[in-house]
């Protein structure tokens, strides 16, 4: 093969020095083809194979290697064959001669031209955002331990949400929604997922699906449109694919250290809007993302007057210890709601029972397994019928209403001998009737004062203020600022007396 150096000279004296083809063929020795091929292209052609080579061991095991390769986009992932052992089979079962390398590079040119093709996209401002996934690890209280994190990216300006959940469940999901659609100030008009199951009950053929209720009552309260990918095609959402690599590899590296896994949801927010300060995506680098975000904000579906209630809904009944049986965990509700149907509301934090149109309950969410949420006010009521129940109940466990009052109790069951577990219950019955501040601070005061009973506790309540006075603040009146306190000096009825005229 010439170089470009004897390809040169050869063109050069053929079409400058005007030699014969034949002379230079003479001059150099090159063949007369070879000069032929010189003059006619000015680049040399490099070396062209005009037919594959022959593989003569190869080409009798070629439709086995497939069968293989195909049999195992149908098996698992880690049980599949690798060039080497195909070699081994095709050596033992076939009396293949080749070498390993030899199948190597058959396989690789197969799995090079058998490679997916896409097709480039973009997206006008507010059209798409893309929802999904991904897990994380971080550090709470000293632990490692994983978390998950819900992502949503906008197509055209690639400004990104990111939020921490415990788990990857439903009131997680609409509660990530919820919070991203706030984040952005609008709502983008499709939103594209995979085929998880807080949205998608039943995958259909080509694009039909059938959708979780709750999820369908999210899209009709924001009215944006939904686009599900191709079953295991996360390629078909690559901006929120991207985000959530990122987020991993730069916000959650290093492992974050946090008391609570709420601490970290301001912190990559944070980190999402310092990603607005980077360049736009290709054809927009003259702009930065936060440029381009703010055009994207005028195009998006305004938010409504109300955010969605994010929360999973279940319809139950109270049984007869009035507790709600909620996933593994058990809530507790006032008693004379015992045997009642409820509706339980899950929401990421906190768990409400509500009974008759009523919310009858409160709770944080507990997502540990088999525990016991407990308000002891709930059980106070039961106390008049069974008194003996004050030392084991569940609810009563642990001094939950703090140190003056087992101070109080001891007290009076000293005192009173058998009535002062009672009179101790009537205090506990107090809080069915005033506000809880009220009768501990009652409590705490008779208990300094050293006024064991239930009658003092009583008294305090009635005809001792507990709360502070507070100054009237009447800014927002200013007619009545100039309104005297209407209080006279004692010596005008006096004057009264006498006959004299008191000016007003």
């Amino acid at each position: 093969m010439l170089t470009v150096d004897e390809h040169d000279l050869i063109r050069r004296k053929h079409l400058v020095d005007g030699m014969s083809q034949r002379a230079i063929s003479q001059e150099l020795g090159y063949a007369r083809n070879t000069v032929a091929k010189a003059v006619a292209n000015p680049i040399p052609p490099g070396y062209r194979l005009l037919k594959p080579r022959p593989k003569p061991a190869l080409e009798p095991v070629k439709h086995i290697i497939d069968a293989w390769l195909e049999q195992d986009k149908l098996g698992r992932t880690k049980q599949t064959h690798t060039g080497q052992r195909i070699f081994e089979r095709l050596r033992d079962e076939h009396d293949f001669t080749g070498s390993v390398t030899t199948v190597r590079r058959y396989i690789q040119a197969i799995k090079q031209h058998t490679q997916e093709v896409f097709m480039p996209l973009a997206f006008e401002p507010g059209e798409e955002a893309q929802v999904d996934w991904h897990e994380g690890w971080i550090e709470e209280n000293g632990v490692q331990r994983k978390a998950q994190f819900f992502c949503m990216r906008l197509c055209y300006s690639k400004a990104s949400f990111v939020w921490p959940y415990e788990r990857a469940n439903q009131e997680s999901f609409l509660d990530g929604h919820v919070r991203a659609f706030a984040h952005f100030g609008g709502v983008p008009r499709r939103l594209a997922y995979d085929n998880l199951k807080s949205a998608v009950i039943q995958v259909g053929k080509g694009r039909d699906r059938r959708l979780n209720k709750r999820f369908r009552e999210l899209r009709s309260w924001y009215l944006f449109d939904t686009r599900f990918c191709n079953v295991a095609r996360g390629n078909e959402k690559g901006d929120v694919e991207n985000l959530a690599k990122r987020s991993e590899r730069t916000y959650l590296t290093p492992i974050p250290a946090v008391g609570a896994l709420a601490e970290l949801g301001p912190k990559l927010l944070e980190d999402c809007r310092k990603d607005l300060d980077r360049p736009g995506p290709k054809p927009h680098q003259a702009k930065t993302r936060r440029e381009m975000f703010e055009e994207e904000k005028q195009r998006l579906l305004p938010l409504p007057e109300h955010p969605f209630c994010a929360c999973r809904e279940i319809d139950t009944f109270i049984d007869k210890r009035s507790l709600v049986q909620f996933e593994t965990n058990s809530y507790s509700a006032p008693v004379r709601w015992a045997h009642h149907a409820v509706n339980v509301k899950a929401f990421v934090d906190r768990v409400e029972i509500w009974c008759e149109h009523e919310r009858v309950a409160v709770h944080p969410r507990s997502h540990d397994k088999g525990q016991y949420t407990l308000v002891p006010d709930h059980y106070l009521m039961l106390l008049k019928i069974k008194p003996g129940s004050l030392d084991n109940a569940r609810a009563f466990k642990g001094q939950p209403w703090g140190e003056d009052f087992d101070l109080m109790r001891r007290e009076l069951e000293y005192r009173y001998e058998s009535d002062g577990t009672r009179k101790y219950i009537n205090i506990l019955l107090l809080f069915t009737k005033h506000p809880e501040e009220d009768v501990r601070q009652a409590v705490s005061l008779c208990a300094r004062r050293r006024a064991f009973s239930d009658d003092a506790v009583l008294g305090v309540l009635r005809n001792e203020p507990l709360r502070p006075t507070t100054r009237l603040d009447l800014s927002d009146r200013p007619e009545l600022l100039a309104v005297d306190s209407g209080v006279r000096p004692a010596d005008i009825y006096d004057r009264l007396l006498d006959g004299e005229e008191v000016a007003a």
